[in-house]
């Protein structure tokens, strides 16, 4: 077999495209099958024509430049090419050209390999890297909210405590500059452990639309005059489960980062609708799941991202404002709410074209109830006895004292095992434990547990500023069961307290 069958055969065999092109006019003199096929035109069609004729590339005066430039340099190479078929789809290609001299003239080889399976595994290797990255800040966000929410509620309790003495003015007003600094660190706390899917939620079955339009007036005083609100919710919208502060909390911060992306003014509009994830797109998107979900999507008329910001957006700290013009905060607050709420969220922007955020709500078929917000109680003391575990000495300290002045009797450890020892020794009814979530040797989750194995009345308050996922996902935690966030106030400690010892009476005060 001579070379030139042997080379003919390869040619049409090929399983990547080959084309020709004459050096002198571009013209194509031969195009394998493969490529033809790719591109969905006929060999004949392809034979005489210039990629310019053709519009394989897109741009014809850029086409004509890379044709004089593969001439002058007689060797290119493009990575991830987009060409163009016959039906207009663009396909991403790598394209190594070479110029031959075949029976003594000049010709272009040009192989051309279609990388788009590759580049959607690219793509969703690195979509998965960032989730994973994004898991890892969550965790680190956490646990140094947890620390730092300790701090805090020292700080807090202290300033009550000192609040109730009979100070002069200038130290009174000293220890209110502490108290409003301590808040404003729970505050920056809170949107860490938002971030981090570590708040305690309280989720009911909930209508977006009716969300949206509760919203809509507080949202048009906070954006500014200069820009168009319009809202288009969908009447057949259904239901999602999830707590209706955060929720509040996810449209105010996405119109928020819309308002600041118009600076001269715009348009933002609101829309809600159905949307069903297929396993097609949710192997593609790692941060998906399958299901049907209800969409929530803020879109406004702003100048944009590039690639590169929409995939830092959601970090903690990462601001393409100014320094001194706002925390970073508030789209990192948005994802750990809606990932935390079991759904997900995708960002759509291209520089000058304005964003639209789009968050999906697992879609629920229970029948939406008022969310009803709980009404303050009286602040009063008891005389029952307590089991406070926190390994936060200072903390620990500081809540057995304010206890304790409200005439409660409080056994307590810095340590869960030594806990049960302790309850197990003492000879009376403990009708509450008070314990911290995140503690050395075991959780406070894992100690209530086994704490109720002998002591099945015992009621149980988490205080913590991290809560563990299983009472993340859970939400509502029951008559049983309550949570109160770090850093706490005194009332906040007592009105819990007596609310669960309270509970714990019920059932004997009717029988």
């Amino acid at each position: 077999m001579d070379s030139e069958t042997r080379y003919r055969r390869l040619f049409e065999a090929a399983q990547d495209g080959i084309l020709i092109l004459d050096i002198n006019t571009g013209r194509i003199t031969d195009v394998n099958p493969f490529l033809a096929t790719l591109l969905k035109y006929s060999h004949d069609e392809m034979l005489g024509k210039t990629i310019w004729d053709i519009g394989l590339i897109k741009d014809i005066e850029e086409s004509k430049a890379e044709f004089r430039k593969l001439k002058a340099d007689q060797f290119v190479r493009y990575d991830n090419l987009p060409l163009m078929s016959r039906d207009g789809e663009s396909i991403s290609v790598d394209v190594v050209s070479n110029v031959y001299r075949v029976e003594g003239r000049k010709v272009i080889q040009c192989n051309i390999r279609d990388i788009r399976h590759r580049k959607d595994t690219d793509e969703w290797e690195a979509r998965n890297r960032q989730a994973q990255k994004m898991e890892a800040v969550g965790q680190l966000a956490g646990g140094l909210a947890h620390d730092f929410n300790n701090l805090l509620g020292v700080i807090l309790g202290y300033c009550e405590v000192l609040q109730d003495q009979p100070l002069p003015e200038p130290t009174r007003r000293m220890i209110s500059e502490i108290h409003n600094a301590v808040m404003s660190g729970k505050n920056l706390t809170q949107r860490l452990l938002a971030f981090s899917r570590r708040q305690a939620l309280q989720p009911v079955v909930l209508n977006l639309n009716e969300i949206v339009h509760r919203m809509e007036k507080m949202l048009g005083r906070l954006i500014g005059d200069d820009i168009e609100l319009v809202s288009v919710l969908a009447e057949d919208a259904g239901m999602i489960k999830a707590d209706p502060v955060q929720v509040e909390q996810v449209l105010m911060n996405l119109a928020i980062n819309a308002r600041d992306a118009m600076p001269k003014g715009g348009k933002i509009v609101i829309s809600t609708s159905n949307a069903k994830i297929d396993a097609v797109y949710a192997l593609q998107h790692p941060s998906f799941v399958p299901g049907e979900f209800v969409m929530l999507s803020v879109t406004d008329t702003g100048t944009g991202m590039d690639i590169e910001t929409q995939s830092r957006i959601f970090e903690p700290f990462f601001s393409t404002k100014p320094a001194g013009q706002g925390t970073g905060l508030g789209l990192s607050t948005v994802y750990g709410i809606v990932k935390q709420s079991g759904g997900a969220i995708a960002v759509y922007s291209e520089p000058g074209e304005g964003s639209t955020f789009r968050t999906y709500f697992p879609r629920c078929e229970e029948s939406p109830v008022a969310f009803q917000p709980a009404k303050a109680t009286p602040v009063c003391g008891g005389n029952e006895t307590i089991l406070l575990v926190d390994d936060a000495d200072p903390l620990r300290e500081l809540t057995q004292r304010l206890l304790e002045d409200c005439g409660y009797t409080v056994l307590n450890s810095g340590d869960p095992a030594e806990a049960l020892c302790i309850a197990a020794e003492h000879p009376g009814p403990i009708p509450l434990l008070i314990t911290d979530m995140m503690m050395p040797g075991f959780s406070g989750s894992v100690l209530a547990e086994r704490l109720a194995k002998f002591r099945p009345e015992t009621k149980v308050l988490y205080a913590s500023g991290y809560i563990d996922h299983s009472l993340a996902q859970s939400g509502v935690l029951g008559e049983d069961y309550a949570f109160l966030e770090k850093p706490f106030s005194r009332d906040d400690l007592l009105r819990n307290v007596r609310k669960l010892l309270d509970a714990s009476l019920q059932p004997s005060q009717t029988s």
